[in-house]
């Protein structure tokens, strides 16, 4: 077992090392359990997030093994790197690795408690949304870009919503498959960046309008661009 623990975390290391399997059955609460499983573990007296990934094909574990680091080691350094960009993500505490007969097998990502309510459900699980909410959601999109960041999986579930007295706050989270660059991404990667935001039409065009509008960009002609990407991203071939 591979653990990298981070500098704040230090003091919590050999109580991670003792954790074999931190999302085994009698590790802590599941709070998401599809391809991915997550459970709220307390460590030190402190709650932690612990992400197991779905375990890698025989491809993708010779992959991680020799040639790219596994989502666990992306998430960890994503998240430092989104924090020195200025975006809100939970703190990383850890991430470990576990290898079979010389190959990369499972691997887990762990950060401090995420807070707030995913965006998904104030806009997109009620019937008439908050235009307010979509325009600060775009306004996050927006300032991510502005900081060269790309989100990796850009959906209203991966935006923990907290209102405040000035608005709202957001802290971003699944940014493992992010992608970084220095300045504002081109046209066509941000507008193709919107896609994951929601299936749900209206929604998704009055998002693409905030987005343009906040842009000084013509919404029309954007929310065209968009439209023409999702239908692309929702017919794609899966081969």
């Amino acid at each position: 077992m591979k653990i990298v623990v981070a500098e704040k975390y230090q003091s919590m290391g050999d109580q991670l090392k003792a954790l074999p399997h931190p999302t085994a059955e009698d590790s802590g609460e599941v709070v998401y359990q599809k391809r991915n499983e997550v459970r709220r573990v307390v460590v030190d007296g402190k709650p932690l997030m612990v992400k197991r990934y779905k375990r890698p094909n025989m491809l993708q574990r010779f992959v991680y093994t020799f040639f790219r680091p596994s989502k666990a080691e992306r998430a960890y350094r994503f998240a430092a790197m989104f924090r020195e960009r200025g975006i809100e993500t939970p703190h990383e505490v850890a991430y470990m690795e576990e290898r079979r007969n010389g190959l990369f097998a499972d691997s887990w990502f762990v950060s401090e408690e995420a807070t707030g309510t995913e965006s998904h459900l104030l806009l997109r699980e009620v019937q008439k949304f908050s235009h307010e909410l979509a325009d600060a959601v775009m306004a996050q999109v927006v300032m991510m870009h502005s900081k060269g960041i790309l989100h990796g999986d850009l959906n209203l579930s991966n935006f923990l919503c907290t209102p405040t007295k000035e608005g709202y706050r957001f802290s971003m989270i699944d940014t493992n498959r992010s992608r970084f660059c220095q300045g504002w991404p081109s046209r066509r990667q941000c507008v193709k960046n919107l896609v994951r935001l929601t299936h749900r039409r209206d929604l998704f065009e009055y998002l693409v309008s905030s987005y343009a509008r906040q842009r000084g960009w013509d919404e029309q002609q954007t929310v065209s661009e968009a439209l023409r990407e999702l239908h692309r991203f929702e017919h794609r071939i899966i081969k």
